[in-house]
Formats: C-alpha cells, structure tokens, sequence
C-alpha cells in the first residue's frame, strides 16, 4: 500500500493525531484522498461509518484501518495513545483482512449499501408494516419501526433493541422490532430473526408518511415509496489488522470490563 487518506473527527485531538500520522509516514506513503489504498479513521465508529460511505464506490481497492479518539468502538484496532503502533504496522505492510458484508437495500429507483445496518423509523405515528420473507408473509408489524443490521451491525442499535451479538464474518442479516405494540388487537414476531444471505426481506406500507429510512448515520426521507427491499450485498469492506485483536476482547472492553 502506497497511497493513504486519513478521515478524522472534528475535533482537537483527532486533528493532532492525523498531523502525527501524516508527519510519520510522509517518506513513506503518498496522500491521495482521491485514490487510497489505505484509508485510516481517526475518530470513533461513526467516523468510520463516514469512511466506508465516502469509498463506496471503491470498497474493491481500498483497506480501511481505525484509530479511536474517544470511547472504545468496534471498527477501532488503536486507543489514540496507541497511535505509534498503527504507523509502524503501516510501515510494515504486513497484516490480516477482514471482509465485512454489507447490506442492499432497494427504495423506489434507488438502491444503497449500508455497513451496520437499514432503520426505517417513524417517531409521529405507529408504522403499519407488512413484512414478507422472499415473497411469503411474515406479519404485519405495528410499532416504530424495524430495524435490519449486518454481523458487524449486531453490537450497534440492534442490540439496544434486544437482537443478538453476531460474530463478524458471516453473511447474514438480522430483522429487529422497535418498540412494537403488542397486545389483544396486534402481535408481531416481538423477536429478532437472523436470516442468511440467501434470502430477502421486503417492507410494504400503504403510508411511510413522516417515516425515515435510516442507512448507517444517513437519513433519507420516504416519499412516495410503499416499498423496500433489503438483502445482504456481495459487497464487503476490507479491514485489515497489523495486530491480533479478537472479537471477544472488543466484546468484553466494550460492554463488560
């Protein structure tokens, strides 16, 4: 890897660490943020949320690599003082890759991919959704909406929403409920559905008035759609470790120690 860019957080600290990386690497890596081979994250999760979405359109030739600036995050190999470590394993060259899937969502004439996961949301009025499993009717949802995420997505909102930690890797995609209502008149699933790459999800609604489709920190608006369609993607984002940092230890710094 010879060509770098470095996206970082708008703050102090973030920007004096991508001046510390810049000024390491200068003899040996050339800045380009228009071509990158490397792209490194200086911030937290949604930084790099920011970064697969900014290289969307090259997640075939580009590797992305996280330096945190706050609390610990899961897309992070480097606490910031740990800064020294990131530049030499770039340096180095040398590291393993990890392929994140993503998710494909169509919408009206649109489609697009998302990292962690696809919101679609109302906080006015109760949503009234039809949800259909490769063309066979699951239920009709009432509540505030529904949310799909990867396997990497899994330790994000999905699990505020009570839906299962997923180990990375896999190519999956998993349905959770938002504050569904739930009693004599309606009933939903009221339980995450973890569905492999084999099959599709598709969301019909007579009325998205006021709702919002939610693609990772994006937001878009639903006007005159009544459907969408949402199914793992064969694109991935390729992140590559210069250091061993198990997904069990991520696990545990991040919700138990």
């Amino acid at each position: 890897m010879k060509r770098i860019a470095i996206i970082c957080r708008e703050d102090k600290a973030s920007y004096r660490l991508k001046d510390i990386i810049l000024r390491e690497l200068k003899n040996d890596m050339i800045y380009d943020e228009e071509h990158p081979d490397l792209v490194i994250s200086v911030g937290g999760d949604g930084t790099m949320l920011s970064c697969i979405h900014k290289y969307i359109n090259q997640l075939d030739s580009v590797y992305f690599v996280g330096l945190h600036t706050g609390t610990l995050g899961f897309y992070t190999d480097y606490r910031k003082e740990e800064y020294m470590e990131l530049i030499e394993g770039i340096k180095s060259d040398k590291g393993t890759v990890l392929e994140r899937y993503l998710l494909k969502v169509h919408y009206g004439d649109k489609e697009s991919l998302a990292l962690n996961e696809v919101r679609i949301e109302n906080n006015v009025h109760s949503l009234v959704l039809d949800v259909f499993i490769d063309e066979e009717h699951l239920e009709t949802f009432r509540g505030n909406g529904l949310c799909v995420s990867t396997d990497s997505g899994s330790t994000a909102y999905n699990r505020s929403l009570g839906g299962a930690i997923i180990y990375p890797g896999v190519k999956l995609m998993q349905l959770s409920e938002i504050a569904g209502i739930h009693h004599n008149a309606y009933r939903s699933l009221d339980s995450s559905l973890i569905l492999d790459d084999r099959h599709k999800i598709c969301v019909h609604s007579l009325n998205f008035s006021n709702a919002i489709l939610g693609i990772d920190n994006e937001v878009h608006e639903l006007k005159d759609i009544n459907q969408l369609e949402i199914e793992v993607s064969d694109k991935c984002a390729r992140f590559i470790q210069f250091k061993p940092l198990s997904f069990i230890k991520r696990v545990k710094r991040a919700f138990i120690k």
